[in-house]
């Protein structure tokens, strides 16, 4: 009990670090999933490839590459980040590749119909996208990016690679002043487990709502 009282400051200060990098990477993540798996539906070639590139490239390439290069390369070329500057846009921009995918897959399963009677109504694409079809598939990617929000907490670990002091490095920290790797080990566990589970459960009850919502419409 005593190490558990020495500990948990380090532990919980180190988990409020990645709660803050989670959280500002996770909103940045959800614009760039909208707006580039909106761009990949358009008929546009160039922007297309564009934007196709960018996500193989972050989902075929690792992460923790990724934010060595953010840190230790960008600053070659002229452009300096703060540690967490770097692997606040690392994550966002790697989240964002998946979660391009799952927006992209979402309004493409929206029936041809819809599109069909936006065309007919001679609506503007930015009205259709803003008004008909992204508000529909919105609703389809609710459990899907909770996931990856999830996968984005744990990947907060990878910034201890450049002395970000989260709670995975906070971890290692208190295991090499106290020793006793089981039970801090098992207390980062823990604590990852709390800031996760709210998130999935808080997923679960937006798409029930959601779903709630669309059943009424669906039925007229």
């Amino acid at each position: 009990m005593d190490l558990v009282l020495q500990v948990m400051p380090a532990l919980l200060r180190g988990a409020k670090i990645s709660l803050l990098v989670a959280v500002q990477a996770g909103i940045l993540a959800i614009l760039i999933s909208i707006v580039v798996g909106v761009l990949r539906g358009l008929t546009n070639p160039l922007i297309r490839f564009v934007t196709g590139m960018y996500v193989e490239f972050f989902r075929g390439t690792s992460a923790f590459v990724q934010i060595y290069w953010a840190y230790f390369a960008l600053p070659m070329l002229g452009v300096r980040l703060s540690a967490l500057e770097a692997g606040i846009a690392v994550l966002s921009l790697n989240v964002g590749a998946y979660g391009s995918e799952v927006v992209r897959g979402a309004i493409k399963a929206i029936p041809a119909g819809q599109r069909d009677a936006c065309e007919a109504l001679g609506l503007s694409k930015w009205v259709a996208y803003s008004k008909v079809l992204l508000p529909q598939a919105m609703a389809r990617t609710v459990l899907p990016m909770g996931n990856l929000m999830i996968d984005l907490l744990k990947g907060t670990s990878l910034l201890s690679a450049i002395t970000v002091t989260e709670l995975a490095f906070a971890g290692r920290q208190a295991v090499s002043a106290f020793g006793s790797p089981l039970v801090i080990f098992t207390l980062v566990l823990v604590l990852y487990l709390v800031i996760s589970v709210p998130i999935a459960q808080g997923a679960r009850s937006l798409d029930s709502r959601l779903r709630g919502w669309q059943s009424p419409v669906s039925k007229r």
